[in-house]
């Protein structure tokens, strides 16, 4: 039997996928309101106390909620200097993240 917290974040993480989903289909048009939708999904997974899967937190930037899409919104760097990584940059605000290999 399913206890009703995990059905509620099962529930919270369909609707994160679907916001996250419309984000991408509509940056190209309405950027604001992808960044929007991309917070409303963030806020969501913080009221149900849910982590973010990897393959999804690796999609927006952390810092301005921009959906990662195209090269237009982020550049991406592999470097190996002490350990490899990869470095993603936000084409919007400047952020970076590492990514370890």
């Amino acid at each position: 039997m399913v206890g009703r917290r995990n059905r509620g974040r099962a529930r919270a993480l369909a609707i994160v996928e679907k916001a996250l989903d419309f984000a991408f289909k509509t940056y190209m048009r309405d950027p604001e309101r992808a960044r929007d939708a991309v917070r409303l999904a963030i806020k969501v997974a913080q009221k149900k106390r849910l982590r973010l899967p990897l393959r999804l937190r690796r999609k927006f930037c952390r810092k301005c909620a921009t959906p990662f899409v195209g090269s237009s919104t982020f550049s991406v760097r592999v470097r190996g200097d002490k350990a490899p990584h990869v470095v993603l940059r936000c084409k919007v605000c400047g952020f970076t993240r590492r990514f370890h290999i």
